[in-house]
């Protein structure tokens, strides 16, 4: 019997080297056939403890290996477990932020959750935030962070931005890169086409700012341009009210004051009236705000995923036409929007080398895949503007038959939105190019989703879709 330790290996080779040698000596010596077998058996011997020290090196090599994998893999895992539990927060404390935001009408209060969301969230080394004065068109530099940024800031490239804004694109998003300064970035604060102010941030780092980071910026930017404007426009018609009040107060000493006030006052409702409409425009306004968000959000999964670059914008489109042709409300599509625009959000979860893997998937590996509508319910479930599209993100796997994931749904038990997505989200696949294959035409696309209506798909979501294909609607 071999022993596994070295020194063992290293004695059993010089004992075979030994009788080797002397066997060799007397076959040469004596030329007796005895010793030509010991020199074969011994050859054999040599040849066998080599053979086995080289197969045990390299499986203790072939474990080290696994082994540095595993711990690899795991460290991956503790990641991304870390990056969801933090999207998570950040998620949470962005949108009870926001909820205060858009639902004050005190200036103060809207610019102090403003810059406590750039300062933990906007990645930034510092920032101002300006409002152009009304009277003389000039900027206030109001809010600020940083200690390099009273040295950092360029009023005259900020001035120079407002201008060629207010001649051409007003919501143009701006950056500056100088190797020995970082980053700049000046994003606009407008609504309706006016422009209030910018939010002027820098970094030294070049390249800093990520589609991530400037698409929290914008949507931001948005939501405190529209808040702003709107409390502008309350502390405007309250000041009216006051007016009038007192106005009224005056007339039970002086109708006089009282008659030679009221056709201000028929002009006064009609500006109120006018506000209101006003802030209705402005809620859509904010309601485009979230999705811009919610596009961010998205955004971060197909940098992980580059496979499917603009899969899910294509997925919101067909849905959202699906669900028009179909009858649907207009809020029910605007649920289903966020829905289809967030459905593989999940996927921060998964690892990169299996969302990219070019071959096919394991059973462990596509074990994997099947967790994120679970992983974007768990990640969503929280953030109330979503909650009436959340079944959609997590059944839109779920199959006609019943044979899908996660939880094996049939038919009817599937929602609406579900169904939806689940036709939508397979058409696009279909249709798209991947590493491993050509995407197929339309046509072919089609004829696979009639193949499977019935058992994969609602065969009445896949005969609108034939029908939208045949008007040239997708």
């Amino acid at each position: 019997m071999l022993n596994k330790s070295p020194i063992i290996e290293r004695v059993n080779y010089i004992f075979a080297l030994f009788i080797l040698f002397i066997s060799l000596y007397m076959f040469i010596e004596l030329k007796s056939l005895a010793y030509l077998l010991f020199i074969i058996l011994s050859t054999s011997y040599i040849v066998f403890v080599y053979l086995f020290t080289y197969c045990k090196r390299t499986k203790t090599l072939e474990l080290v290996h696994h082994t540095d994998n595993y711990e690899e893999l795991n460290a991956t895992i503790q990641q991304q477990k870390r990056q969801i539990e933090k999207i998570e927060d950040e998620l949470l404390s962005l949108h009870d932020a926001l909820k205060i935001i858009t639902s004050t009408f005190d200036l103060n209060t809207i610019m102090v959750y403003t810059t406590k969301l750039l300062n933990k969230y906007a990645d930034c080394e510092w920032y101002y935030v300006c409002f152009v004065n009304e009277d003389t068109g000039k900027l206030n530099y109001r809010y600020e962070y940083g200690e390099a940024c009273s040295s950092e800031i360029d009023r005259d490239e900020i001035e120079q931005y407002i201008s060629d804004a207010r001649e051409g694109d007003i919501d143009r998003i701006q950056i500056i890169s100088a190797k020995d300064k970082g980053d700049t970035v000046i994003i606009p604060l407008s609504v309706s086409n006016e422009l209030m102010g910018v939010i002027y941030a820098g970094s030294s780092i070049v390249g800093k700012f990520s589609n991530v980071n400037l698409g929290f910026l914008e949507s931001l930017a948005n939501f405190t341009a529209i808040s702003v404007k709107n409390a502008e426009m309350y502390n405007s018609i309250y000041n009216q009210k006051q007016e009038i009040e007192a106005l009224y107060e005056q007339s039970a000493s002086s109708n006089e004051a009282l008659n030679a006030y009221i056709t201000e006052l028929d002009e006064t409702k009609v500006e109120l009236a006018k506000k209101n409409i006003e802030l209705t425009k402005f809620y859509s306004e904010i309601q485009y705000g979230y999705l811009q968000t919610v596009m961010s959000l998205a955004n971060s999964i197909e940098a992980k995923d580059s496979y499917t670059r603009g899969h899910c914008q294509r997925v919101m489109e067909i849905s959202c036409e699906l669900a028009r042709t179909m009858g649907l409300s207009e809020n029910d599509i605007d649920d289903l929007r966020y829905a289809a625009i967030l459905h593989d959000i999940g996927k921060i979860g998964i690892s990169a080398s299996i969302l990219n893997k070019r071959e096919k998937l394991t059973d462990e590996e596509f074990d994997e895949i099947k967790k994120h509508p679970y992983i974007a319910y768990n990640i969503l479930k929280d953030i109330d503007f979503l909650k009436n599209g959340l079944n959609g993100i997590l059944q839109h796997h779920e199959r006609y038959d019943g044979k899908g994931y996660p939880n094996g749904l049939k038919g009817e038990e599937i929602c609406i939105f579900g169904r939806i997505l689940c036709v939508a989200d397979a058409f696009d696949a279909m249709t798209s190019d991947r590493p491993y294959r050509k995407g197929m035409s339309m046509e072919a696309a089609l004829i696979e989703l009639e193949r499977c209506k019935a058992s994969q798909f609602d065969p009445k979501i896949v005969d609108v879709l034939v029908l939208m294909a045949q008007g040239k609607m997708i």
